[in-house]
């Protein structure tokens, strides 16, 4: 199976993995900071993963495709993933709370980058892996 293939299968699996990585710990962190486990708490799971997922599929797909374009190594690629979705992630915070560099929280780190090294190992880790054991 070629590189870019064995990316293709990777995926949406991997994508499922960092949806549900992100959502519990996203709801960990809310509930954390509000002393407080409720029905809310599902909620917040349920759309952290979902919202998560929506750009996972999308995005990872073309993590995948710059990966395999420029032939990264799995140090250089989980460097990709770490930078790009952190970066991915202080946008989206500023875009949709409407603030300024200065006012992004921390908190978001706890949240995306073990999310982008669960992306990594669930994609460029685990071909890398495969074609060592094959060839």
């Amino acid at each position: 199976m070629t590189p870019f293939k064995a990316y293709a299968r990777r995926l949406f699996p991997t994508a499922l993995q960092t949806a549900a990585c992100a959502a519990v710990l996203h709801t960990t962190l809310v509930a954390i900071f509000a002393r407080h486990i409720g029905l809310e708490s599902l909620h917040i799971a349920a759309i952290s993963f979902l919202f998560v997922l929506a750009l996972a599929l999308p995005g990872g797909a073309v993590l995948l495709l710059t990966v395999w374009a420029l032939r990264l190594g799995r140090t250089a690629a989980l460097i990709l993933f770490l930078v790009t979705i952190e970066a991915l992630a202080i946008a989206l915070e500023m875009y949709g709370f409407d603030i300024g560099l200065e006012d992004v929280s921390w908190q978001y780190g706890l949240i995306t980058l073990p999310s982008a090294v669960v992306a990594w190992h669930g994609s460029v880790y685990q071909v890398a892996k495969h074609a060592g054991a094959k060839g």
